[in-house]
């Protein structure tokens, strides 16, 4: 075999071996893609179901303030409920459209500002649906208990509610974008409402880094 003959047949494997790398890489990418969307699927799911359960919630909320409208601290901790569940609501469709947006096959940069901003209303939505934990221990207080209760029953009132005050406070500004991989709970709780998606999703984008690499 002379040496250009050889030449020719090393180039030929050579152009085979680029095209296999190149068609392994493809194959790769789409399963990484379709795997991430199939979460992504997952998660859209669970953000309608939360926000229909959010809906139901207030709207029996609601209609127990309006049954119950003569009872001042129950129809302030409603108040506080509804505010609550409502942001909650708004977060989940914000989260919904957040996610329909994104797309693997987008520019990395992209991609990544779309995760870091869903990452923060995920955070967010938490938070806030932390305010209404106070209001669980006064809703229940009537106009007779304010003519009526004693000494003993305030002081138990005062601290419990302000206990779940001091907590409520903490939870809120523990729970942050810092912390969402510092801290086991926090972790656990973000995990479960699209973190590990979102995981996924920032995984891939360094496979696929590595890849173009190669």
């Amino acid at each position: 075999m002379s040496t250009d003959e050889f030449q020719q047949l090393w180039k030929e494997y050579d152009s085979k071996l680029e095209r296999s790398m190149e068609l392994n890489h493809r194959l790769m990418t789409e399963i990484g893609t379709q795997k991430v969307h199939r979460s992504i699927n997952w998660q859209i799911v669970f953000k309608f179901m939360m926000i229909g359960l959010g809906i139901a919630w207030n709207v029996i909320v609601g209609s127990l303030a309006w049954r119950f409208r003569s009872e001042p601290f129950f129809v302030a901790s409603a108040l506080v409920v509804l505010c609550c569940t409502a942001y909650a609501v708004g977060g989940y469709i914000l989260q919904v459209l957040l996610f329909l947006q994104i797309r693997m096959s987008k520019s990395i940069v992209a991609t990544q500002k779309q995760l870091a901003q869903l990452e923060a209303v995920i955070i967010q939505t938490l938070r806030v649906g932390f305010l209404q934990t106070p209001v669980y221990s006064t809703f229940y207080i009537t106009r007779q208990t304010l003519a009526t209760a004693g000494a003993a029953f305030w002081i138990t009132q005062v601290i419990v509610t302000g206990g779940l005050v001091l907590l409520t406070i903490w939870v809120y500004r523990t729970v942050t974008v810092g912390n969402a991989d510092k801290k086991r709970w926090v972790k656990q709780m973000v995990d479960n409402e699209g973190g590990k998606t979102i995981a996924r999703a920032r995984q891939f984008i360094r496979e696929a880094k590595e890849w173009e690499k190669a």
